[in-house]
């Protein structure tokens, strides 16, 4: 192969049973432009891999382009697994995993391409990440792949203070990655739009094929950290992200994957002694009668009720500053949560981000972003 013909970039998207979001992923991609190393224009390869989705579905991906290459398993191997697979097939120099339920937007693979390129010092690179086609709301960095992350999570169940003292360390860490203007390291990158290069992947390995769904990112990250490398969070290269839309409807089985997932984490990174104190905190928060996770006094949060429609939100006169972080998400604390930037004293829920939401409960709130004081909190459920 000549060195124009050489692929400079293999962007690898898993599928299960979303189809025609996947469509959509692609289409964003073909779109792109970017430059390789040496300058030229970047060449780019499209592997898709469908993971035992039904007939329907992968009769739907025979709309791609001829030029994708399709992967179909016989069987749901897992996400993990199923990237492995596309890694052995794939020929670029630089890899993107990204999931089949986003868009990229332009300039997005040439931002964090060229990021890689000038710091050799960074193993991968996540762009920003919207929730929303209108980028009203971000979604937030990973969370901090600790152990005592975990058991703070799992104690916040019961201790108000407890929850209260993460909930304020995870909203500073959050914030930097919500409101930066250039790259920064963070300590976990979201595999919903993950790039590295081959050395990388060639040092530290693919993905541990035993997380069948979830954590499976966080492991890599953990050994790319361990390896002596970098992650960086590159703002300037952005993605919509329709969250979740594979484990939409099976929402319950998802979450019992996440347990499962973050459990052998723990064994693999902490051993007996940290699964020991992981149990332990789990039993602990079992046995205490729960106070809830509470953002702030009960008397203080605004219950909408059931709504048919999107909800709209007003700060108090005279609270409002010329900048707020607005939040939204299924937890009291809002960790984790989606959040944007306000101007003034009213928000909505667009029509397109409310359509996507599930139906169930949730806790929006707008907090001053230096002082995380609290201007007003509400609490709907989407019927």
């Amino acid at each position: 192969m000549s060195r124009s013909e050489a692929v400079d970039l293999t962007v690898i998207i898993v599928n299960y049973n979303v189809a025609p979001l996947a469509l959509q992923t692609v289409a964003s991609l073909e779109s792109q432009r970017f430059a390789a190393a040496d300058g030229r224009d970047g060449r780019l390869e499209i592997l898709v891999v469908d993971n035992a989705s039904s007939p329907a579905d992968r009769a739907a991906l025979q709309q791609l382009p001829a030029h994708v290459v399709q992967i179909l398993n016989a069987q749901n191997l897992g996400f993990g697994q199923a990237n492995n697979l596309a890694i052995q097939r794939a020929t670029g120099r630089y890899l993107c995993f990204l999931n089949p339920d986003t868009v990229v937007l332009d300039g997005a693979l040439d931002a964090l391409l060229q990021h890689l390129y000038q710091h050799p010092e960074v193993g991968a690179v996540g762009p920003r990440i919207w929730i929303d086609a209108d980028r009203q709301w971000q979604l937030p960095p990973g969370d901090p792949p600790t152990l005592s992350f975990f058991i703070q999570r799992i104690l916040a169940e019961c201790s108000y203070r407890v929850g209260a003292r993460m909930s304020r360390a995870w909203h500073r860490r959050a914030l930097q990655c919500w409101s930066s203007g250039t790259p920064i390291p963070v300590s976990m990158l979201s595999g919903a739009c993950l790039m590295t290069s081959r050395r990388i992947l060639d040092t530290v390995g693919g993905f541990d094929p035993g997380y069948f769904l979830y954590y499976e990112d966080t492991d890599w990250c953990r050994r790319v950290s361990q390896a002596g490398y970098q992650l960086h969070h590159v703002p300037g290269a952005e993605i919509v992200h329709y969250y979740n839309q594979s484990a939409k409807s099976s929402s319950g089985v998802a979450q019992g994957y996440a347990r499962q997932s973050q459990a052998r984490f723990v064994r693999s990174y902490y051993g007996r002694v940290g699964t020991a104190i992981y149990a332990l905190a789990q039993a602990a928060a079992g046995r205490l009668a729960p106070r809830g996770r509470r953002a702030t006094s009960e008397t203080d949060v605004i219950d909408l009720g059931r709504c048919q429609t999107p909800p709209c939100f007003s700060v108090p006169d005279g609270r409002a500053s010329s900048l707020l972080l607005t939040q939204i998400g299924y937890d009291p604390l809002f960790v984790p949560s989606a959040a944007g930037f306000l101007h003034g004293r009213e928000f909505h829920l667009s029509s397109g981000f409310w359509d996507r939401l599930q139906a169930g409960r949730y806790y929006t709130r707008v907090i001053e972003p230096d002082t995380f004081t609290p201007l007003g909190i509400w609490t709907w459920e989407k019927a």
